[in-house]
């Protein structure tokens, strides 16, 4: 889209433009590592937070801030994190550290902010940061190996951080995200791909869809959308009627020639078509012990949350950021009982819609899904004027964005994934690269009507 913009040729690169470029490093480490990437620093100024505080100085000399905050989604996001702040502060005496490292599932959005500010200071950073995405979906085999070795080799890992920090952990729910805006970046040929990676690519997704029903969901459902917003509908119908087509083969044979033993946990959920059947199961009505126990444990927490905040003493203010919800409710064990296997220590329910509920009360519920309806309604009027207009690479970009994040929201439905920096902080940039591409856009709108004129 360079050619739309209009920018005389820079000389040489500014402050911001090597902060995107750091910053794509930083959103490469997260997807490549996962939870190894994220403990580089010194506590509590990890890669993270040294990018967002480095961030908020090139946001502030970028000269972008008040338009900034020119658009509903902004706004509501404003007013968001200001009452996830009035539920934090009074809990940082007791719970110190906890209660900011919980207070980041909205906070990262500081990083929406800086990416706004990037692309309004030179719009051409739209390009460089496509760019900087065409290399990850080169690499993107290596995320898949890094996912298949967290697991099934996980004990073999070195820690460099601690005993529970391995050096490479990429969890199905990232693996998901990154599938799903890595097909729909390829559905839209912003770059092409070998047959291999396109091997490498279902393969990975078959390893997903058998571990974690979400993240299946998270890759199943953007895709399909953006298929269907394209005009895909036969590619769509092809794929369907091939991927039933196989699970029914293998699943027969399965039948025929081994037998299927139900998993301890999700953990070991072994990559069969008999699994994937047992998952699809589970996700619209009963399945095998394993998958329903799962299940029942989430909508059982979720159901406390809702008896606390909407029938309950907290509905206004929720019961702040800080405190263990597992402990306070009673889950924060493993979410299967006939599992011994304890899992990792627990804090939120795995839900972010619910995290908020239970901690900033109805208020920050209700602002959350202001936000979300604010950003996705943007979105989708942008998708629709550039297609109108025949602005077709403007409509394509829209719609990357939008199911890339839909894909993490999606799994933040049933994960803990917005509450740490691998995800969040992705989705808190993804959610900035559209509020800022459609500012862009309307602005070159309104230049070309006003030419016309």
């Amino acid at each position: 889209m360079s050619e739309t913009l209009g920018y005389a040729s820079r000389t040489a690169p500014t402050a911001g433009d090597r902060y995107l470029a750091l910053l794509a490093i930083v959103l490469l480490g997260y997807a490549l590592m996962g939870k190894g990437f994220a403990y580089i620093g010194l506590p509590p100024l990890y890669v993270g937070e040294i990018a967002c505080l480095v961030g908020i100085l090139v946001f502030v000399r970028s000269g972008a801030c008040i338009a900034t905050f020119s658009t509903p989604p902004t706004l509501l996001l404003v007013a968001l994190m200001a009452w996830v702040v009035v539920r934090t502060v009074p809990y940082l005496s007791d719970y110190a550290f906890d209660a900011l490292r919980d207070s980041v599932i909205i906070l990262y959005g500081v990083f929406a902010f800086i990416v706004i500010g990037l692309l309004l200071e030179d719009a051409r950073r739209i390009d460089t940061a496509l760019r900087y995405y065409g290399f990850f979906i080169a690499v993107l085999p290596v995320m898949s190996v890094g996912y298949l070795i967290t697991k099934y080799w996980v004990d073999s890992i070195p820690s460099l951080y601690g005993p529970n920090i391995p050096l490479l952990d990429i969890p199905a729910t990232a693996a998901g995200s990154h599938l799903a805006g890595a097909a729909v970046f390829v559905l839209i040929g912003y770059r092409r791909v070998s047959p291999l990676w396109i091997a490498i690519w279902l393969a990975t997704f078959a390893l997903v869809g058998a571990t974690n029903r979400g993240s299946a969901l998270a890759v199943f459902l953007p895709v399909t959308l953006a298929m269907l917003v394209q005009g895909r509908l036969r590619l769509m119908l092809t794929m369907l009627v091939a991927g039933l087509a196989l699970l029914g083969a293998v699943y027969l044979a399965e039948a025929n020639f081994s037998r299927y033993n139900e998993a301890d946990d999700s953990n070991d959920r072994p990559v069969s078509a008999h699994q994937i059947v047992e998952n699809i199961k589970s996700i619209f009505g009963q399945s095998g012990t394993q998958a329903q126990g799962t299940k029942e444990w989430r909508l059982e927490w979720w159901n406390v949350i809702i008896d606390d905040t909407f029938g309950g003493p907290h509905f206004w203010t929720g019961r702040g950021f800080g405190l263990n919800l597992a402990e306070a409710d009673g889950y924060s064990g493993t979410p299967d009982p006939s599992n011994p296997r304890p899992l990792a220590p627990l804090r939120s329910p795995h839900n972010a819609h619910m995290t908020l509920l239970a901690r900033a009360g109805v208020p920050g519920l209700v602002l959350w899904a202001l936000v979300l309806v604010s950003w996705g309604g943007m979105m989708a009027k942008a998708i629709v004027v550039a297609r109108t207009r025949g602005h077709r690479q403007w409509a394509d970009l829209f719609l990357f964005i939008a199911c890339y994040a839909a894909a993490i929201v999606i799994n933040a439905t049933f994960d803990v994934v917005l509450e740490g920096p691998m995800q969040g902080i992705w989705f808190w940039c993804l959610f900035g690269f559209g509020v800022g591409s459609v500012m862009v856009y309307r602005s070159e709108v309104a230049a070309e009507d006003e030419s016309v004129q």
